[in-house]
């Protein structure tokens, strides 16, 4: 806690039963120093009595070599000579002196001692002592109720490395939420629950408050007792308000001074706290509980009742609609809790979505389906707008209705085909969840929506453009707080992926506290998921894989479809940065099926390309050359480029084939297994010799563009002019022609580095070319196949056009002029090809070439119209329609119009428009 160069004073300031005493424990029995322990008691409060009982303290570990004392100052000078360096002393329950002679003796022999002795202070109380002039000189470190309070990753760990009693996530979760991370809580539910069954302990973990035997038996006797008569009554009857502010205090109590009172009870540690630096208070979660079955206890049920009736008209009116509900429910009052839920968009809190309420409440109903949205379950909360719909004959109700399920459809599995139009963030944001960024035009967030646009760029892996949409949203007071919260996951998300996973835990627990508290249970899931995830790959345990597939189990028990996928993304992107490739693969192969049933193409095409890491690296753990460029695709965002795994993937799902076959993560026709030499392009530039990548040597950026352009042209001359204005384009006229004699030379020196000779790059007068003798080429190959299916325009051979189609060409240049027109022809040929299988082929593989060319050509009508037909013929209308609005929109938004006279037409052996 203390080391030989930080502070020399630590105090631990919190609560009862925070854990203090126990930390101070397991300081005592390290070995580092000799510990002298003091607990303080009530008697104690004489400087005569604290010097001896000190002297007695330290003479036990340091025995013969203090003289005696009786004054504080006669103990500073025998620590001084008597004490020797290190050692340290430890004095608990000092709140016990508050006030006294023996806490001012304790401030002076503070201030004076030798400091090679180091104090360990435990208090429930803040102390008389100067701390603010300690901690700024550095003397002084301070660690209070936060600071000591369990998260729940640490409750998971606890419950499951201590106690032996593990507890899933959401239950951990649950505990952490009633308890507030306290740690006597923690361990009063752990001998509550001691014997029984797994079933029964989640429950109560769950269910756990106040209301426990053992929490009220010692929150009456370590918390309660000893307080002052009126300062007990003061909490008893304000915890029926829940949310606590002087006015509303000295309103409901009919008095004055309640702001102080609160104050005082916030200095004073005792299970209240302010968020806003004074502004409102709360009681601790168990406190709360307790006290309110205490008021029903000692004032009786018709006693408790007014006081919530009066505390729910007291914050409606003070402008607090969720609390005031809350009292009114406490209250017995339902028809007012119905009256606010109608007055406006007021969340509704778990135990009235739960309740047993009449069925027949139109608002209470259109509280349950908010209720189901916010979990994750959205084909229910869809049926239950709808059944809230039917209750009430009233136009502005059921437009309300329509209005909110409007943007609960565009979430749904299958939407309906005539959903109610809705052109706001939720709708832009599904829609680019359905295509792949980068493949024509795709949903624009609307001006001033920067939570769209920063969730499209992180789709897109535009990961600084997301940061700088998002971070802004995540602090923004007057934005909604669900959309601060998932801004917040968000801006996570963006430091993960840029490698940044150290600490992440701690801001994914705050918000999914702050979440909790909002009664937003879908996010609290997401960034508990996304922590579980974060934890499996920094802190591996071999028990958390299981906690992290019990969240997705949580996910599939309550219908939360979405929720189930970015749970899989996450574990298996977890895994891959801890090495599992295998359970990697698992996963990631589980997101993208997930994904393909929610017609979310771009988490798919995340999933595959992450996946294909995984998988080439099981098969080539030594080699990074063999990725093939997916992890360069996923540093360059270049999702589009990833997707090529995509068919050959969901080709060896419908085969059968095994998920741990590396082998089979590109076709074999595109990747040939052969000695001598293999020049790939598409997909990303790589040369294999002899079976093994080749390594480069360093090369300079124009070098390596040099390299570049002449492997898309092997074996072809380009004259020097070409090549001078594609690569040095502002170049003097006369340096020219020297920079590209230069970077041959580099160029040169390093093929014949690697192998493939001093000759690779030859010069014909004025034009350079580079000549691979008997060398297999992508492109060349490509080419030879193109040619033999349009003559015999057999579905086998356009399928082998189709399969060596691995990616666009070099997508490592991005934009670079002197590629745009080759990879542009390439990729509309590969185009044609999918068009081709897609009239030939029948059933899944006609449909995934489809699928293809509408990825590879999005402006060509042919391929939609293709695409829709083959889904209307296979059963599927839903897709079918889905597709056709596609199409309208880019066609709207292109102002193209739609020609029937481009459907295409199947006449058996090909295509024809």
């Amino acid at each position: 806690m203390l080391d030989e160069s930080g502070p020399s004073v630590c105090l631990l300031l919190a609560p009862a039963g925070s854990g203090k005493t126990t930390l101070l424990g397991q300081v005592a029995a390290t070995p580092l120093r000799p510990t002298a322990w003091y607990r303080a008691r009530p008697e104690d409060r004489s400087e005569d009595a604290l010097v001896q009982h000190v002297t007695e303290a330290l003479s036990v570990v340091l025995p013969n070599t203090l003289a005696p004392s009786t004054t504080v100052d006669q103990l500073i000078v025998a620590t001084e000579s008597g004490v020797p360096s290190p050692a340290q002393l430890i004095v608990d329950d000092v709140h016990e002196l508050a006030g006294s002679p023996a806490e001012a003796a304790l401030e002076r022999f503070l201030e004076f001692r030798p400091r090679h002795l180091r104090l360990l202070l435990g208090s429930r109380r803040p102390l008389a002592l100067n701390t603010p002039r300690l901690i700024v000189s550095g003397d002084l470190l301070e660690l209070d109720t936060d600071d000591l309070r369990f998260r729940s990753w640490e409750v998971e760990e606890l419950f499951r490395s201590v106690y032996r009693q593990p507890l899933s996530p959401e239950a951990a979760a649950a505990l952490t939420r009633r308890t507030g991370g306290w740690a006597a809580g923690l361990q009063l539910f752990h001998l509550a629950t001691m014997g029984k069954s797994s079933t029964e302990r989640i429950r109560a973990a769950t269910e756990l408050g106040g209301r426990s035997r053992l929490v009220r038996a010692y929150l009456t006797r370590n918390v309660l007792a000893g307080l002052a008569p009126e300062r007990r009554n003061f909490l008893l009857i304000t915890s029926a308000l829940g949310r606590l502010t002087g006015p509303l205090c000295d309103e409901l109590l009919e008095q004055t001074g309640s702001s102080a009172v609160l104050e005082e009870l916030e200095t004073l540690q005792f299970f209240t706290t302010s968020t806003d630096d004074g502004s409102t208070y709360r009681y601790h979660q168990v406190l709360q509980t307790h006290l309110e079955g205490l008021l029903i206890d000692e004032l009786g049920a018709a006693a408790s009742r007014e006081i919530h009736s009066r505390s729910g008209h007291l914050l409606e009116k003070a402008g607090h609609p969720r609390e005031a509900m809350r009292a009114h429910a406490l209250a017995d009052d339902w028809a007012s809790v119905a009256r606010l839920l109608q007055q406006g968009n007021t969340v509704a809190h778990d135990w009235v979505a739960r309740s047993g309420l009449p069925d027949d409440d139109p608002w209470l109903a259109l509280a349950r389906a908010r209720r189901l949205f916010r979990s994750g379950a959205v084909d229910a909360a869809v049926a239950a707008y709808r059944d809230a719909e039917a209750l009430l004959d009233d136009p502005e109700f059921q437009a309300r209705c329509a209005d909110e399920r409007a943007q609960v459809e565009v979430w749904m599995t299958q939407p309906p085909a005539q959903a109610t139009p809705v052109r706001r963030t939720g709708q832009v944001i599904r829609q680019a969840t359905k295509r792949l960024p980068g493949l024509g035009p795709g949903p624009q967030a609307a001006p001033g929506d920067p939570l769209a646009a920063g969730t499209i760029a992180l789709l897109g892996g535009r990961f600084d453009l997301a940061r700088e949409c998002l971070t802004p949203v995540a602090a923004d007071p007057a934005m909604r707080q669900a959309g601060r919260l998932w801004a917040a996951i968000a801006v996570v998300v963006t430091d993960l992926a840029v490698g940044n996973w150290a600490h992440a835990e701690m801001p994914l627990e705050e918000i999914a506290l702050s979440a909790e508290l909002e009664e937003l249970p879908w996010l609290a899931r997401i960034a508990r998921g996304l922590q579980a995830a974060v934890l499996l790959a920094t802190r591996p345990e071999d028990w958390r894989p299981d906690g992290c597939a019990a969240l997705v189990d949580e996910c599939t028990r309550d219908g939360d479809r979405w929720g189930s996928l970015l749970m899989a993304i996450f574990i298996g992107t977890a895994q891959l940065k801890a090495g599992q490739d295998r359970a990697a693969v698992e996963w990631l192969r589980r997101a993208a099926t997930a994904a393909e049933n929610l017609e979310a193409r771009a988490l798919q095409a995340w999933a595959f390309t992450l996946g294909a890491v995984a998988m080439a690296r099981l098969r080539h753990p030594n080699t990074a050359v063999q990725l093939r460029g997916a992890e360069a695709l996923i540093r360059s965002a270049a999702v589009t480029g990833a997707y090529r795994l995509l068919d050959h993937a969901r080709q060896l799902a419908d085969e059968g084939n095994s998920t741990n076959d590396v082998a089979a993560a590109v076709p074999p026709s595109a990747v040939p297994e052969r000695s001598g030499c293999v020049l790939r392009t598409l997909g990303g530039f790589e040369v294999v010799l002899n079976g093994k990548p080749v390594a480069w040597p360093p090369l300079r950026p124009r070098a390596r563009a040099l390299l570049l352009l002449l492997a898309i042209h092997q074996g072809k001359d380009l004259h020097r002019e070409r090549l001078i204005d594609a690569l040095w384009p502002d170049a003097p006229a006369d340096a020219g022609p020297h920079r590209l004699q230069v970077a041959a030379s580099n160029v040169r020196q390093s093929l014949a580095a690697v192998g493939l000779g001093d000759q690779a790059v030859q010069r014909n007068g004025d034009a350079y070319r580079l000549v691979l003798p008997g060398t297999w080429i992508d492109l060349t190959e490509f080419e030879t196949r193109l040619r033999r299916a349009r003559r015999s325009g057999t579905l086998a051979d356009w399928s082998g056009v189709l399969d060596l189609y691995v990616g666009e060409l070099l997508p490592e240049v991005g934009a670079a002029e002197w590629v745009l027109a080759e990879r542009d022809r390439y990729r509309l040929a590969a185009a044609d090809a999918a068009v081709q299988v897609a009239g030939l082929a029948t059933d899944a593989q006609a449909l995934r070439a489809a699928h293809r060319a509408v990825d590879l050509d999005p402006l060509r009508d042919s391929s939609w119209l293709l695409l829709a037909d083959l889904q209307e013929a296979q059963g599927d209308p839903t897709a079918a329609a889905a597709t056709r609005r596609e199409h309208a929109r880019i066609c709207v938004e292109l102002a193209a119009p739609v020609s029937p006279r481009v459907r295409p037409v199947r006449d058996g052996s090909r295509v024809q428009a």
